[in-house]
């Protein structure tokens, strides 16, 4: 299984414990089970996988409010692998955004859907590489992916 994480995944697995306690208590308890399942799937063989685009959005927010988690998002690099952003991705992502712009009816797909598009192009070319495997987009919300790729509400992702 190949298991692609959303940038709102990632967020919940790099803020530092004393950040998570400072938020609200719900946050703080899907962060902790986030984590868990991240090193459960790392531990039963998943391979787990993101974009660099992911890193950049998480990133460039930890940055400009002067977080440590920084940190933890380096650490994060050393635990799974990075999709590049090559031109391959990107006309793939370009194809994927004029779709989903010419389905919608009423042309009201976000313009801002560009990394989900990034994401789900990775999705492509890794299902082009590996045809057998199974692979998912992990998130906190399907409906930007569901049209091109499968994805699942993080929680609902097992490895057995």
């Amino acid at each position: 299984m190949i298991v692609i994480l959303d940038t709102n995944i990632l967020a919940l697995l790099v803020a530092p414990i004393d950040e998570k306690l400072s938020e609200d208590e719900k946050l703080a308890k899907e962060s902790y089970q986030c984590t868990e399942w991240f090193y459960k799937l790392l531990s039963k063989g998943a391979y787990v996988t993101s974009s660099d685009l992911c890193d950049y959005e998480i990133r460039r927010k930890l940055i400009s409010i002067n977080s440590k988690s920084v940190r933890e998002l380096d650490e994060l690099r050393n635990l799974i692998e990075f999709q590049k952003v090559t031109i391959a991705v990107l006309e793939k992502a370009a194809e994927l955004w004029a779709e989903a712009r010419n389905m919608s009816q009423s042309n009201k797909v976000p313009e801002n859907i560009d990394i989900d598009c990034i994401l789900q192009a990775h999705w492509c070319l890794l299902k082009e590489e590996h045809p057998s495997r199974k692979i998912v987009i992990a998130t906190k919300n399907i409906k930007d992916f569901q049209r091109a790729t499968e994805c699942s509400i993080w929680q609902n992702i097992t490895y057995l």
